[in-house]
């Protein structure tokens, strides 16, 4: 526990025995600010908002639907997966180019099934098209559809139990949840910067002038004051406050919504109340960040055979444009 193992006196006994609250402080020394841990009385006043913040992670995990499988067979049968890509072919290299799975075969482990878990996340995109639709019997051009697209797929958290992987996105989302206070932080003390500049600018200025006026002192008097405000709020004991209301409220910057749609199998959105004959229903859970960002979030299966295949074509198209480029 490093640093903080000084700290823990202050906390209650059950607290103290809990390591996932223990390592829920960690986590704060190692992505806000290591100096916090310094702040008498860090551990005994951040353990119950960091509790309530896993809890609420906890809660995330626990909504994310099974896992699925995600290979050449599913992409022709399953309506999900036939959206996630364009093609069969890249479900492989989504695979390929995912530095974790790499990193997960590579490890030398015993096997003791044909498939491995992971989580994938892609970013969603409704492109607004003009397309042709029927209409009873009559063929309409021109008119205004939504295809459903996903961009930026990747694969993470590889494990060999489903459990594991939904451990470390609980982790993961806590972590998320620290790092977007950390943002919030580096942005305060940047405005903490430009008010300092700008109120040294203003002084400069008063002294070049022959006559002072009231309006530059005024203007002063509140840029002192707001450096002061800002100042006060960027001490250990003021991020320490922030901190613990920004983790009892962590569905602020943090959600998993539900989303179902009625999708064709060319990707055109069905609204409505009617849908074409070849529409199907898709259902996926979306996580939003605090700058509203969505993003798919979904526990899949992979199978070894398919995932190493995928590394070997990866690795022979790119020995071939080295070869391609030495011609």
């Amino acid at each position: 526990m490093g640093m903080l193992s000084r700290f823990f006196s202050g906390l209650p006994t059950d607290s103290l025995l809990d390591p996932d609250i223990q390592a829920g402080l960690q986590r704060i020394v190692d992505l806000v600010d290591k100096t916090l841990a310094l702040v008498p009385g860090f551990a005994a006043r951040l353990a119950g908002p960091v509790a309530h913040a896993r809890e609420f992670c906890a809660r995330l995990v626990d909504a994310l639907p099974p896992p699925i499988t995600i290979d050449r067979q599913s992409f022709a049968s399953d309506s999900l997966v036939h959206a996630l890509f364009a093609t069969a072919n890249d479900i492989g290299a989504v695979l390929a180019a995912s530095g974790q799975v790499r990193a997960y075969l590579a490890e030398p482990r015993l096997r003791q099934d044909d498939s491995f878990f992971a989580l994938m996340a892609a970013r969603r995109v409704d492109k607004k098209v003009l397309g042709v639709a029927l209409q009873g019997e009559i063929v309409v051009t021109d008119v205004p559809q939504t295809l459903l697209q996903f961009s930026n797929q990747t694969v993470i958290l590889p494990a060999e139990d489903p459990s594991l992987v939904r451990d470390a996105f609980l982790n993961a989302a806590f972590d998320g949840l620290l790092l977007t206070f950390a943002e919030h932080l580096a942005h305060a003390r940047e405005v903490y910067g430009l008010l300092r500049t700008e109120c040294e600018m203003e002084r400069a200025c008063q002294r070049g002038q022959l006559k002072n006026t009231a309006f530059p002192e005024r203007r002063i008097a509140a840029l002192d004051e707001r450096l002061q405000q800002q100042f006060q709020s960027l001490q250990p004991e003021g991020i320490i406050a922030e901190l613990a209301d920004f983790l009892m409220q962590p569905e602020q910057a943090l959600s998993l919504d539900p989303v179902q749609l009625w999708v064709t199998r060319r990707g055109v959105v069905q609204e409505g109340a009617t849908y074409d004959a070849d529409a199907a229903p898709i259902r996926f859970t979306e996580l939003k960040s605090r700058d509203r960002r969505r993003h798919l979030v979904l526990p899949v299966c992979i199978r070894y055979d398919e995932a190493w295949e995928a590394l070997v074509h990866a690795k022979e198209a790119q020995a071939k444009r080295e070869y391609m480029l030495l011609l």
